[in-house]
Parts: structure tokens; C-alpha cells; sequence
């Protein structure tokens, strides 16, 4: 019997029987956390090369978006990492987390405190919020993984925020929503399809099977508008052999970055012409396969 045929025999033969079921479930779930944690070493910002990532868009621009700010910690960094002028706008529907970013950043001039959702539509959906600004509040009730209150909260599409601050342009967009982060995506169509945010970064996640959003999708929207998607990780950024891994629904920071910023040369305040680099180089893209994770 060829060996494909017999593998398919006991694959048949196990799956009779509730126990081996069971294990292979289980199986399943622990394989996806060995990819997880081949793909994000951690959830903190230092690890996952988040300042990194700003550190060097920061070399290029001034404009931020923090959609999912929580108590303001990325907006810190982006804080930190410019010397000269800037301009952010920051989401947060928690009341709790938005107090908390208020108090930290209420009286800076350059950044711009929303207490709404962003979304897909605009509306009023069902907020489910963890105490003392907990980061895991979210609009994905099934995601909820402390106790917390329900209420409801105003949801409006980015790409109507920032004609409303007046902006046509976004370097760095940070997207940490908490399994609605496509959903977020999706009401930017208008700014993702026009290339007006250079730098786009998403976090991808367990609640994404819950809302039935997939990475597959976010690839789509986003490279149907010319980006090309990478694994974000603290060394730099990796591209990713989709079919390979497909989806896997454990956390990953991802980022899209527009053609204009892989191919754009800017001279970082030297003299010589020799010295000066791309976006690409800045921020150590390689496309030789061997970099890639595969």
C-alpha cells in the first residue's frame, strides 16, 4: 500500500475514536502556540520591535495614529523618539484607559484624545471593558477574558476621523483593537487605497477566528493597494510564506508598508550623497529567501 494511502487510512481509523480527537485538538492548539511564539518572542514593545519599528518611521515623519492607545504607552515612545514637531491622534473607547491617557498627555498640544471605537461602520456597538484600564477590553464579547462592565460606545470609521482633523496623510498607523483590527482596516479603505499611510501596523490574534476575520483577508485589502505585509519581530521585519502557515489566530504584530515608503530615499541630515538611505534599508528589509521565515 503507497504510504500516502496508508498515512489516510490511520488518519481515518484515529479519527473514530474520541480520545485520539481529543488529542489532536490538543495537539493542534499547542502547535499553534510553537508558531506564536516563533513569529512574536512577546507582547511587550521592547520585544516585538515596536520602538524599533517607530524609531525609525520617526526618521521620516511626524504624523501618528495609536488606534487601540489603552493608557498611552506607544504614544510614549512615539513621544520620545522626535525631537521636533509632531502630530498624533489617539483612540481609545475605555473610560478607565482614556482617564489614564488624559492625565499623561491631555496637556501636550501635539496629540489629539478621541474616547470613541474605530470600526468598520459607523455606529454604536457593545464595549466590554476591564477594570483599571485593563488591555483587554474589547468589542469582541466572546474575547472578554477578565470580568468587567458592558456598555455601549460610538464607532466611527478612520478614514472620516481624519477628514475631520483635516489630515491627508498618516506616516506610522499603530492598530491594536483587539481582534477588530481588520475591522479598523476596513473603515481606512479610503486612505489604505489612496497610499496615504506610509506605515501600517496590526496586531493579529485570537479573537480574529471570533469575529471571522482572517489574515488572509487583511493580505488581500492591503496588497490589493500596493503594500507589502512583513512580520514585525525585534530584530526586524520578515516576510511570511502565507501558504505555509496560514491561519493560526495567535498574537502577531504584522506591518504594510507603501511602495512609495520601500523605495523612498531621504538624506538623514548628512552631507554626502553616498550617506544617504532608503526606508528600506532603515528599517532592514531583506528579501533574500534565506531572511524570510519559512
Amino acid at each position: 500500500m503507497p504510504p500516502v494511502n496508508l498515512l489516510d487510512r490511520l488518519q481515518r481509523i484515529a479519527a473514530k475514536s474520541p480520545t485520539a480527537v481529543r488529542f489532536a485538538v490538543a495537539l493542534r492548539n499547542q502547535c499553534r502556540c510553537v508558531i506564536k511564539y516563533h513569529l512574536a518572542e512577546s507582547p511587550d514593545a521592547l520585544d516585538t520591535g515596536e520602538r524599533w519599528l517607530v524609531q525609525r518611521v520617526a526618521s521620516y515623519g511626524d504624523r501618528f495614529v495609536d488606534v487601540g492607545a489603552n493608557v498611552g504607552d506607544w504614544l510614549g515612545m512615539v513621544r520620545e523618539s522626535l525631537a521636533g514637531p509632531f502630530a498624533a491622534l489617539a483612540f481609545e473607547p475605555s473610560r478607565s484607559a482614556f482617564e489614564e491617557l488624559q492625565r499623561r498627555f491631555g496637556a501636550d498640544s501635539n496629540i489629539v484624545l478621541s474616547n470613541v471605537a474605530l470600526g468598520g461602520a459607523p455606529g454604536s456597538l457593545a464595549f466590554f471593558e476591564e477594570p483599571d484600564a485593563g488591555r483587554g477590553s474589547t468589542l469582541v464579547a466572546e474575547f472578554m477574558r477578565t470580568r468587567g462592565t458592558t456598555r455601549t460606545v460610538t464607532v466611527t470609521m478612520l478614514d472620516s476621523a481624519l477628514r475631520d482633523a483635516g489630515w491627508n496623510r498618516v506616516d506610522l498607523l499603530k492598530i491594536d483593537a483587539e481582534g477588530y483590527d481588520l475591522q479598523v482596516m476596513r473603515g481606512a479603505r479610503e486612505t489604505i487605497a489612496s497610499r496615504s499611510i506610509g506605515v501600517l501596523q496590526f496586531e493579529y490574534n485570537r479573537a480574529w477566528q471570533l469575529t471571522g476575520d482572517t489574515l488572509r483577508a487583511a493580505y488581500t485589502l492591503l496588497e490589493s493597494s500596493g503594500y507589502r505585509v512583513f512580520v514585525l519581530k525585534r530584530d526586524g521585519l520578515y516576510t511570511l510564506d502565507y501558504l505555509r502557515y496560514e491561519e493560526y489566530f495567535e498574537y502577531t504584530n504584522f506591518v504594510a508598508i507603501a511602495p512609495e515608503w520601500l523605495t523612498w530615499t531621504k538624506d538623514l541630515g548628512r552631507s554626502s550623497v553616498s550617506q544617504m538611505k532608503s526606508f528600506t534599508s532603515l528599517v532592514g528589509i531583506q528579501e533574500e529567501p534565506r531572511r524570510a521565515l519559512i
